[in-house]
């Protein structure tokens, strides 16, 4: 596969660089937060693992929630009478 590069499109490649080194400043980050951050990150991370409660448990609260609600729209609709 050829690549045609288009003198155009070298150009505005060219330009836009300029134009980015131009306005871009360098930064010079703080050494103290880039040891910090070496140390952070060389450091093993401490990762825990939580046990999956069974599904049962939620569905019975979630069903729970349900029956309250449809009592409680019983109840009242009883009341209106």
């Amino acid at each position: 596969m050829e690549f045609i590069q288009d003198p155009n499109s070298t150009k505005s490649f060219l330009n836009l660089e300029q134009r980015l080194s131009e306005s871009l400043k360098p930064v010079r980050p703080d050494p103290v937060f880039i040891d910090s951050l070496k140390h952070k990150l060389a450091q093993g991370t401490t990762t825990i693992v939580e046990r999956h409660v069974s599904g049962h448990t939620e569905l019975a609260i979630i069903g729970l929630g349900l029956a309250t609600g449809a009592l409680l729209v019983w109840l009242l609709s009883r009341q209106r009478k």
